[in-house]
């Protein structure tokens, strides 16, 4: 089905030069949408969003960036603001490309469906909206959220390079158009240019005039982007809030309050109590798919059988590393371990293991028992109050698998307990 949609020069939308090559509009406007996390924005995509324009003669690209990409959770994206910067002095006065910043304004997580959508509301009936995609991913948009609406909202203008598998090619084009999708294909240039390689250059501090129109190179130096190094707390605090639900949120404050007071208690270090506390459950809401990304398998066969509620330390830990900087091990331990523990837990570890359960919000009679254990005695009883507490409440359920890692930790706990004793007599 050929795509008749939303045609304008409307809010959120910001046009430089004209908007065809002639000078003169077709009745039927066609426009590219060239989506991407564009961090930075550099020579491959404006080479190649040029010959699809040409070859296809459509009237403009809109780039539009990602605001909080699903895809890339395992690392912090640039802010948006700098990014839709960089992108518009990229494009400063070149003739028919635009910039949106539909998705920027969102926070949350924004699919190709969400945006095509908004872009709707505000059309002409007859623009034609030409989705830009690299060939290699022809295969896998009738895996998209909601591809079926997306297939009658646009069709897709395919960037075909050079050395391009030409049987591979046929094979995804073929299944794409079998799942409903209408495709262009527009021939474009070998371009060996990759975000990934110009920021790490640019946080060596080399040169990257090479890759990105001079304004981009400018505007990242002045900004000092991409700089190697852990985020500042307030940053984590911001970035943690649009992963998280606002309940979910509170809690994670709770925590890291807790956290604080606990480690004031028992003598531990009060910022890496702080930190940790506010990114125990950072990866708690993620999709299964965004799991898988993070390389975590999803299956029945492990020791968690599968189940988020029981991973989301370990991804965790990995989003605290690869998106915030974190590499203190002490805090990364104690994420990943803060739903089970472990035998051998550090300070803190058990803290957040504890904090976890006794954080202001916390209610029901199992949270007062450890509040109350913890009150009377050591930190070592909370956490064997913890155990045991989560042990009776899945025997107690129906049909429901016990963690044998929690297990462990309550016998090391039980035995830790014991040694002290013995050694205080």
């Amino acid at each position: 089905m050929t795509p008749s949609r939303a045609a304008q020069s409307a809010d959120g939308i910001f046009f430089y030069g004209n908007a065809s090559e002639s000078g003169e509009r077709r009745q039927t406007m066609r426009t590219g949408i060239f989506g991407g996390t564009f961090d930075p924005v550099h020579n491959g995509h404006l080479i190649c969003a040029d010959a699809v324009r040409r070859q296809l003669a459509l009237d403009k690209v809109v780039f539009v960036p990602a605001g909080v990409p699903p895809h890339k959770i395992a690392r912090r994206i640039t802010p948006p603001e700098d990014r839709l910067a960089m992108l518009r002095a990229a494009i400063g006065e070149r003739e028919g490309f635009a910039v949106s910043d539909i998705e920027c304004r969102r926070r949350k997580y924004t699919y190709t469906y969400d945006t095509l959508i908004e872009l709707r509301r505000t059309a002409a009936a007859d623009e034609e909206f030409y989705w830009i995609i690299g060939a290699d991913t022809l295969a896998d948009v009738f895996n998209w959220y909601r591809s079926a609406d997306v297939f009658r909202l646009c069709a897709f203008a395919a960037m075909k390079r050079p050395g391009c598998d030409e049987t591979v090619f046929q094979q995804s084009l073929r299944k794409a158009q079998e799942a409903g999708a209408t495709v262009l294909v527009a021939d474009v240039p070998q371009i060996d240019i990759s975000a990934t390689q110009i920021r790490a250059a640019a946080g060596a501090g080399e040169e990257i005039g090479a890759f990105v129109p001079e304004p981009v190179r400018a505007y990242i130096r002045q900004k000092n982007l991409y700089r190697p190094a852990q985020l500042h707390f307030s940053e984590i605090y911001e970035d943690v809030e649009t992963l998280l639900s606002p309940r979910r949120f509170t809690h994670s404050i709770g925590v890291m309050e807790e956290s604080v007071r606990l480690g004031e208690r028992f003598g531990a270090d009060r910022e890496k109590c702080r930190l940790a506390g506010l990114l125990h459950d950072c990866a708690k809401e993620l999709t299964e798919q965004q799991y898988r990304w993070l390389g975590i398998k999803m299956d029945a066969s492990g020791e968690y059988d599968g189940k988020q509620v029981l991973l989301h330390g370990e991804a965790g830990a990995i989003l605290a590393e690869t998106r915030y900087g974190v590499r203190d091990p002490e805090i990364l331990a104690a994420i990943r371990w803060h739903i089970t523990g472990r035998p051998e837990m550090g300070l803190l570890e058990q803290i957040l293991f504890v904090a976890d359960n006794t954080e202001p919000g916390r209610e029901g009679a199992v949270f007062d028992l450890v509040r109350e254990t913890l009150r009377k005695g050591s930190l070592l009883r909370a956490v064997l109050a913890e155990c045991e507490s989560t042990i009776q409440y899945v025997i107690n359920g129906k049909d429901r698998q016990l963690c044998t890692q929690t297990v462990r930790t309550r016998n090391w706990a039980l035995k830790k307990i014991a040694e002290e004793a013995e050694h205080v007599g």
